[in-house]
């Protein structure tokens, strides 16, 4: 079930690693981190886990990203309006010019 209700999300507040807040910094992207979180616990109100962290891509040198990751009980219809939905709302807080520094990894859980 989506929620458009922020208050009403039963998702978890990450930790936000102060790794990730410096990269977040040294990347120009500090102000949209918070927003970004507050959006994606607002698509996800059902998630069970979520964690921010820095990754490297494994196949691209010098590509590092923020991944938001959440385990989320929803079918694929429900996923597939949820991701939509982020993607509108990530378009929507974070401005152009654009980078892809931010990664949303959700892992369908029974």
């Amino acid at each position: 079930m989506i929620v458009r209700n922020q208050a009403l999300s039963s998702a978890p507040h990450p930790v936000v690693p102060t790794e990730v807040l410096a990269f977040a910094r040294e990347q120009g992207v500090e102000p949209y981190l918070s927003p970004l979180i507050e959006w994606t616990r607002e698509v996800y109100p059902c998630a069970t886990r979520f964690e921010v962290f820095a990754e490297d891509d494994p196949e691209i040198a010098n590509d590092r990203h923020i991944v938001f990751e959440l385990d989320v009980p929803l079918d694929v219809e429900q996923s597939l309006e949820a991701d939509r939905r982020w993607g509108e709302g990530w378009m929507r807080i974070y401005p152009y010019p654009r980078t892809c520094i931010f990664r949303l990894s959700v892992i369908p859980q029974p």
